[in-house]
Formats: C-alpha cells, sequence, structure tokens
C-alpha cells in the first residue's frame, strides 16, 4: 500500500474510531451519522456526509444492514490525536478496506515454569457502575425539568459521551442537568453513594 493510500485509509480509520467509539460498534442509522458529522462534529455538511456515507459503504469500510451502518468489524482501532479533523478529499474516495493480517505466532520455545502465572485479561468488562441503576429516573427527572424529551435526554448525554471519550452515562446525563441549568443537588441525590 502506497503513503498517500495508507494516510488515507488511516484518516478513514480515525473517523470511524470517532464516530463509533464502542467496542463492538453500536449500529447507527444514516441519518444519526450525518448529524454526528455534520452538526456534532461540524466537519461536514449534511450532504457531503450523505455521500461519504454512500462511498465508505461502496469500499468495505461501513456495512449496511436493516438499515443501519456499522464498520467492518476487523478495522484496527485508530484514535486521532487532539484537534484532529478528517481531510475530506480523503473521504470522499477512499480506498478500499484491506484488513491488516495477522501476525502468524511463533511457537513459544521458552521453558514452562511452575511459578505463578499472570493471566492479562484482555476483555474490556468494567465493574458495574454503582450509579448504573438510577440512569431511569435521572432521565425522567431531566427531562420533566428541562421540557426536553427524553430520547432528547439520552441523545445528547451520548453526544456528549462520543466528544468526551469514556465518561459513564450517569456522567453525562449530569452534564446535560447541569446545560439544561438544572438544581445539581438534585442530580446527586439521584446518582446517590456508591455502595
Amino acid at each position: 500500500m502506497s503513503s498517500s493510500m495508507a494516510n488515507d485509509a488511516e484518516d478513514v480509520e480515525r473517523l470511524i474510531h470517532v464516530t463509533f467509539p464502542d467496542s463492538p460498534a453500536i449500529p447507527l442509522s444514516e441519518q444519526d451519522l450525518v448529524r454526528i458529522w455534520a452538526l456534532d462534529m461540524h466537519w461536514l455538511s449534511p450532504e457531503l456526509s450523505s455521500e461519504i456515507i454512500e462511498s465508505l459503504c461502496q469500499t468495505g469500510w461501513l456495512i449496511r444492514s436493516k438499515g443501519l451502518l456499522s464498520p467492518d468489524p476487523r478495522i484496527s482501532p485508530n484514535p486521532p490525536p487532539l484537534g484532529w479533523s478528517p481531510i475530506v478529499r480523503r473521504l470522499k474516495e477512499p480506498p478500499s478496506f484491506i484488513p491488516k493480517p495477522l501476525m502468524a505466532s511463533k511457537p513459544n520455545l521458552k521453558p514452562k515454569s511452575d511459578g505463578p502465572q499472570i493471566q492479562l485479561s484482555t476483555s474490556h468488562e468494567y465493574p458495574p457502575d454503582w450509579a448504573e441503576t438510577n440512569i431511569k429516573p435521572m432521565i425522567s427527572w431531566i427531562s420533566k425539568e428541562s421540557g426536553l424529551t427524553q430520547k432528547e435526554v439520552v441523545r445528547r448525554a451520548q453526544r456528549k459521551r462520543r466528544a468526551l471519550g469514556p465518561v459513564t452515562l450517569w456522567f453525562s446525563l449530569s452534564l446535560v442537568a447541569r446545560e439544561q441549568g438544572l438544581e445539581m443537588s438534585t442530580i446527586m441525590e439521584l446518582i446517590g453513594e456508591p455502595n
């Protein structure tokens, strides 16, 4: 792959990493994708977003299934550097997606020891969040007090999660409440205390 094509592929990987931060990726509708790129991130116009979605589907980066879009699961995570924004030319004519070959594993030549073995977890399982049970009451309260629909409250919280990275849903809901000028002491009561 030439250096130019590698740069183009890297830009697409970064766009996909920012757009689909959850692994495995939660599929999005085309309308959601357009809204993220055009309105949330201010990277592209709605028309250009639709054109790029079509290009990414045709070249194998995005998979369209039952009206929803998701990235090819073999795409390597490629977090962008701070301040990154996509180069439109690279997205309009993306290279075809080619999965990176897996490194062939070499046989382990080390003798096995009888000592303690350290197990490295490759799972992204996190302990349960103690405030997780209070999410629905938070959404209901924010919706009632702000006049936003519950769906809009969740959409705004998810947008904040995408922008901020690894933050909990209750934290992003707290930010939505703060943004709406709601009483934070009530939010703290709804969140509760750790067990």
